[in-house]
């Protein structure tokens, strides 16, 4: 509304200065109905797009065959041409974002297309179970609790009896693997092997029709991981984009002002300052033990529910942000898994003795960081997302075109947490804090160097491995989930640091704006209120700064 108010403002001027030059009152009506058409114009559109985006699908399985690719990549083309038709100039800033959006978007599948092509290149998008992150194939599904409701039964069991076919589609239309990528994927499918190994065992017990399929499931994943390994060896060892397109990527899709030399200029920055705090913190508290590990569930679900109300009340009562009444403990979240961590071949994780990777550590001990990047992080933004009914910022984003905004927004927590006073009393939790983000600075040389075809996954492993502080040996899940993330999801592995940085550089760009007027709560606010959208786009709305966006557009 404020904006509004100034664009009226400043309409009201103009017409007092040049009377002659003023428009009759039925050519402003005219040209308002037509901009809100223009506009509804875009909302349709994007709709249109949204449905197209998914892969055509035959019998019960995505066609990524080249002849269908080829075809979805001319609808893609005609889309944009749409796009391009509609003239946003005269728009409010916040419509002309939401165009921005769209265009990104659209971008985002180019890219796919143009240069990522996973249905050639990435065996690991051939997962046929949405067992975690990263891209997958269209239709991946989740394994539920049996018995199923009768309703949902023949649904299930068609997704089974589609993996098969899937997976000897896959075969033929990989005409471009990475080994890289091919080891990754091969690791993949030793947990969809027992997963569905365990699904059949259950089946026969409980709802014997699904047994038969799950153990059809079962042997097709065991076929398509020995055909990985059998030509793994052969395959072209790196599995990044390369440079230029990484930086097309960067500026064109993820909305990001920056080149990947700049990104990791900063990245190098932000690890050595990280490092010498923690050096300080150590020294201030070399004294104090660390302390141990929580060693059963029981201990870690009262601590978590500890450590989540400290939090939300801190952030409540500090006035840092309005904490709306739906973000609350949830005392059935339980430890965050990795997906391979959900194979059932695997130990339990609070059977002893405890094998801890890098982010338990840390959380075992005292989990209020990590509770900062993920209750008022990642919990709030996907409570406040099904909130939202705007027809374009309120659907959930693709092609990670929100990535940096929302893993930005949770790292930045993890740290205003800290100089806002929340770990005062806590000295050893400051420390973990620090190593926490030496760590997500230590993410940011592995991805550029693997999207720029320098270093390997295994390259890229030990140098994550090597640079992390503490709590990080060879072999840490966290680091194995890590880099095959930020190999296959450009963008994911920067993205904690630059859009925290970004978000810090919105926050000085509105405190000099506003001067003494500047509350944080009240920017905290705005920004949440902008929704899941790039930080560029964000900075475009609340300083009225199109100078970004300008470079990004073209």
């Amino acid at each position: 509304m404020m904006k509004k108010r100034y664009r009226y403002l400043a309409a009201a001027l103009l017409g007092a200065a040049l009377p002659a030059l003023a428009l009759p009152s039925s050519a402003l009506a005219k040209e308002a109905a037509s901009a809100a058409s223009d506009y509804d114009a875009l909302v349709g559109l994007y709709r249109e797009f949204r449905a197209f985006v998914p892969p055509p699908m035959k019998q019960g399985v995505p066609d990524y065959s080249p002849v269908a690719m080829v075809r979805h990549y001319e609808g893609l083309k005609q889309f944009q041409a749409r796009l391009r038709a509609i003239d946003d100039s005269q728009w409010p800033i916040d419509q002309r974002v939401d165009y921005a959006l769209v265009l990104a978007e659209m971008r985002g599948l180019e890219f796919q297309h143009r240069v990522t092509q996973p249905w050639k290149r990435d065996p690991a998008f051939y997962s046929v179970t949405n067992l975690g992150f990263g891209p997958k194939m269209h239709g991946a599904f989740a394994i539920p609790d049996l018995p199923l409701p009768a309703d949902k039964l023949a649904a299930f069991r068609a997704q089974l009896d589609a993996v098969p076919q899937a997976l000897r589609q896959a075969r033929s239309q990989l005409t471009d693997a990475r080994g890289d990528l091919a080891r990754l994927a091969i690791t993949q499918k030793q947990v969809e092997v027992n997963v569905f190994g365990e699904l059949a065992a259950r089946a026969q017990k409980v709802q014997p029709e699904l047994a038969a399929p799950a153990r059809r499931a079962q042997a097709a994943a065991a076929d398509f991981k020995r055909w990985l390994e059998s030509i793994e060896a052969g395959l072209p060892a790196h599995g990044g984009v390369g440079r230029d397109n990484y930086a097309w990527y960067l500026k064109n899709v993820l909305l990001l002002p920056y080149t990947p030399e700049e990104v990791a200029l900063i990245g190098e920055r932000e690890y050595q300052r990280q490092i010498a705090f923690l050096k300080i913190e150590e020294h201030r508290n070399r004294d104090i033990p660390m302390p141990d590990p929580v060693a059963t569930r029981e201990e870690f679900d009262a601590k978590r529910r500890g450590e989540d109300e400290d939090l939300l009340r801190f952030l409540r009562e500090g006035d840092w942000v309005t904490i709306p009444d739906y973000v609350r403990h949830d005392p059935e979240e339980g430890p965050y898994q990795f997906p391979f961590e959900k194979d059932p071949s695997k130990p339990g994780l609070f059977d002893p003795p405890l094998d801890l990777h890098f982010f338990f550590q840390a959380e075992f001990r005292d989990g209020r960081p990590l509770r900062a990047h993920n209750l008022p992080g990642h919990a709030f933004d996907a409570l406040q997302a099904a909130r939202d009914t705007r027809p374009i910022r309120g659907q959930p984003r693709l092609f990670f075109v929100n990535g940096v905004r929302n893993e930005g927004w949770a790292f930045y927590l993890e740290e205003m947490i800290l100089q806002a006073g929340f770990l005062d009393d806590r000295p050893k939790t400051r420390e973990i804090d620090y190593i926490l983000g030496a760590k997500r600075a230590a993410r940011v040389l592995p991805e550029i160097k693997m999207q720029a075809n320098e270093w390997t996954w295994a390259e890229a492993n030990a140098s994550l491995i090597a640079r992390t502080p503490k709590w990080m040996k060879p072999g840490d899940a966290v680091a194995q989930f890590d880099i095959e993330l930020y190999l296959r999801q450009p963008g994911y592995g920067i993205g904690y640091y630059l859009g925290k940085v970004e978000l810090e550089k919105l926050l000085a760009d509105v405190a000099m704006q506003e001067g003494e007027a500047f509350d944080i709560k009240r920017f905290h606010d705005r920004f949440r209120a902008a929704g899941s959208i790039p930080i560029s786009l964000i900075r475009w709305e609340m300083t009225g700064r199109d100078d970004e966006i300008k470079a990004m557009r073209d």
